[in-house]
């Protein structure tokens, strides 16, 4: 039963440290603190798009 409770320690601390670098990179994004970013991007490709004139 020790063996079990640490091995499952030991898997919880290696998945939290390989994914910590993946989770820090997402916030942002997932925050949506980009978004007024992307729009004016997309925003700015729209209106210096080609006219059909």
């Amino acid at each position: 039963m020790l063996w079990l409770i640490a091995s499952l320690i030991l898997l919880q601390t290696a998945i939290h440290w390989l994914f910590e670098p993946v989770v820090q990179l997402l916030t942002p994004w997932l925050g949506l603190d980009v978004l007024p970013w992307l729009l004016a991007i997309i925003g700015i490709w729209i209106f210096t798009g080609r006219s059909s004139r």
